[in-house]
């Protein structure tokens, strides 16, 4: 990786789109999306839009200045009479296409004459991310154009915005792990990035209700908000600018022969199509693919195999009832199977005297349940805090990055202790604001000493003994990073109550965010990650800080990415019934034959003097595995050709591609880097009004799409 910095976070202002309209009836918008689509393919071209005017550029020379906002005047969104309602479907693709193999060919293909007229640039997957990247394309393309025209291919076999994962017609039993009123796609004035804001509706806001547990929409209908998202944006194009969408699938990027004039990297693209239509012409290519699902391995001789991957309602359904399952994971891929094998088969919630208990079918499965940690992910904590999140205090940007400028710095001795300060001092913030009593230590005097000590001194643990005298009330990150470590259990049922206990316990804790530092502590997860990925996407860690990383903040997703309350009461109720039985920490899996002569799998904990036998192996998670085993034969062929390459440290591969720099660039098997390109992977919902990085990234891409250096 290099050493590409990462552009300024201050508080720049930039002029913006107006507000959006969320009240715009979603069925409406969804309904008539294809429609808009192919009543426009006949829309003729445009001839190029005039320079605009350089002052009203930001950055520009003239340029009013970025701290008065009053002179920044708003970019506002095409008219029909200027801008250009060209947006061609190219396909009638079916809902479920088709997935040949990438075609033989892998050589470079000739480049076609003079195509240095438009610039052109193919977003292959349009989910959420590519959905964002496409917007920011469009909001970009007047200033970095400056009256140039620009042909925008879209290539999705799925409907555009929802993409596979996030499709409409997915059963309503799948909910969304983050609120609606903390999901947008839209990039507000708090984003600082070179684009204009484009201000407009949170989820919740454009749903309007009713949402799950009164926060939480399904799945679905973050599809649909996500197919009215790419349907607004792209309503209106800026002059010179033509969107065509393929609801197709790409299964091959080829280099062409020659440079392009003008252009950068080693020549023009061509992206093969698994239609048999021609393959497009690009300059600049983005993949937005999301999540990489990779090659089925089969299961061992005589077991049913499902997973890895997301929860597969099909290959669910055909569990017979009362079979007993082996599961690997407990996180949030495990919680929706669980919701779908229970009360998506007829099994039922019901509140007596204040306490969820399971109603069963007769048609549900037995889940024998084991993970690295031995229990289910906490729930993530009630939606309000003691006082808000705000910006790093200990762990900022500056902070870490003069930390690894030390000689022989590294992440886990010299950035991970200024997380692990950040989090402490959240935590004690929030307990002194909502349970004063709690603490010996007025705030200004703790803030003051804490902050004062180098992150990780043993005089930070000597204040906190000395203002908290309750242990019960210290944070103990160790506990909440592993909650059955070090311990031994006499027999299943003793294991069964403990997690049982803990799994109550974290329900009680995380409903009420004033009685503990939980949602502080998260909080501080969400804020001190972002910080991180900053130094990742901006070249400032080693591959090996990167694996040390994602090692500790493997311990932020579990504490912080966890399923709505709802959810964490009925998987706890489920437990109760005896539904789901837990296999305890280390959980180990290993193909067996019983007395009888029949293959299985059998499941042990060394924590625990019991096995577990099941006939179907469920793989309840999300897998690492590198691109060589993609599901996607893009990305194989890439892969191939070696025109990707692993990240690794030393002789451990991360499963993540190896990228360079904020433009976020593939790097080759040869360390060849190629600026044409853009890998932009799946990442978390930005959250509204927290100059997100998601934004902030993808702003970057485009505009480097579009040419601008």
């Amino acid at each position: 990786m290099n050493n590409a910095g990462v552009p300024a976070l201050g508080g720049l202002k930039r002029p913006s789109f107006p507000a959006v309209d969320g009240s715009r009836s979603p069925n409406a918008a969804c309904s008539s999306g294809k429609a808009r689509l192919l009543a426009t393919s006949r829309s003729r071209d445009v001839p190029p839009a005039p320079v605009p005017d350089a002052s009203l550029i930001p950055g520009a020379p003239g340029a009013p200045d970025a701290s008065d906002v009053s002179k920044s005047p708003a970019v506002p969104e095409a008219s029909a009479a200027s801008g250009t309602p060209a947006v061609l479907d190219m396909s009638a693709a079916p809902e479920t296409p088709r997935v040949p193999e990438a075609s033989a060919a892998s050589v470079a293909v000739p480049a076609p004459s003079d195509p240095s007229r438009v610039r052109r640039i193919c977003v292959i997957g349009c989910g959420p991310r590519g959905a964002s990247i496409v917007e920011r394309v469009l909001a970009n393309a007047p200033d970095v154009l400056r009256g140039g025209r620009l042909d925008l291919h879209v290539v999705e076999p799925f409907p555009p915005g929802a993409g596979r994962v996030w499709r409409t017609d997915q059963p309503r039993l799948l909910w969304m792990n983050s609120a609606a009123d903390d999901v947008t796609l839209f990039p507000d004035a708090s984003v600082a990035c070179a684009g204009p804001a484009r201000p407009g509706p949170t989820t919740g806001a454009w749903l309007g209700g009713p949402l799950h547990d009164g926060a939480y929409a399904s799945r679905a209908d973050q599809g649909r908000y996500l197919r009215w998202f790419f349907d607004r944006v792209t309503a209106q194009l800026p002059p010179g600018v033509r969107l065509l969408v393929h609801r197709a699938r790409a299964v091959d990027v080829l280099r062409t022969e020659t440079e392009r004039p003008g252009g950068t990297g080693r020549g023009g693209q061509r992206v093969v199509l698994d239609d048999g239509s021609a393959p497009l012409e690009a300059d600049h290519v983005v993949f937005a693919t999301g999540h990489r699902g990779t090659l089925p391995e089969p299961g061992p001789d005589g077991v049913t195999r499902i997973g890895p991957g997301p929860a597969d309602p099909e290959r669910l359904a055909a569990i017979p009832p009362g079979a007993r399952v082996v599961t690997r994971g407990l996180g949030l891929v495990f919680v929706d199977c669980a919701m779908l094998l229970t009360e998506g088969r007829g099994g039922q919630f019901v509140r007596e005297g204040g306490r969820l208990r399971y109603l069963a079918s007769g048609r549900e499965p037995h889940l024998v349940a084991g993970s690295r940690r031995g229990v289910p992910l906490p729930p993530r904590p009630a939606l309000t805090s003691a006082v808000p999140a705000g910006p790093p205090r200990i762990a900022t940007l500056d902070a870490c990055r003069k930390a690894l400028a030390r000689p022989g710095a590294g992440f886990r001795r010299d950035v991970w202790p200024l997380v692990v300060a950040e989090l402490t001092w959240r935590h004690y913030r929030q307990l002194r604001t909502a349970r004063p009593g709690r603490a010996v230590m007025d705030w200004p005097e703790f803030d003051r000493s804490f902050r004062s000590f180098p992150a990780g001194d043993e005089r930070q643990a000597k204040l906190v003994h000395t203002a908290v005298p309750d242990p019960s009330d210290r944070l103990d990150l160790d506990r909440l990073e592993a909650p059955l470590a070090g311990l031994r259990f006499e027999g299943p049922e003793d294991l069964q109550g403990h997690v049982r206990a803990q799994m109550a316990a974290d329900l009680r804790r995380r409903r009420d965010p004033l009685a503990s530092g939980d949602s502080a502590v998260v909080d501080g997860l969400m804020v001190t990650g972002a910080v991180v990925e900053e130094l990742w996407r901006g070249g400032g860690l080693s591959p090996h800080d990167v694996v040390e990383a994602l090692d500790r903040f493997a311990f932020g997703a579990f504490l912080s990415s966890g399923p709505p309350m709802a959810r964490a009461e009925r998987l706890l109720a489920l437990a109760e019934a005896g539904v789901v039985t837990f296999v305890g920490p280390g959980t180990t899996v290993k193909p067996a034959i019983t007395d009888a002569g029949r293959r299985v799998v059998r499941a042990y904990s060394p924590a625990v003097p019991a096995a577990y036998e099941g006939s179907v192996l469920l793989d309840a998670r999300l897998d690492r595995a590198g691109p060589e085993r993609a599901e996607d034969p893009m990305i194989r062929a890439l892969w191939a050709r070696g025109e990707l390459a692993e990240e690794r440290t030393g002789e451990t591969g991360t499963g993540g591609i190896c990228l360079s720099g904020p433009a976020l660039h593939p790097v080759g098997t040869d360390g060849r880097i190629h600026r044409d390109r853009s890998v932009a992977g799946p990442a978390q919902f930005p959250r509204p009004g927290t100059d997100a990085v998601f934004f902030r990234q993808n702003d970057i891409v485009a505009r480097h799409a579009l040419g601008a250096r």
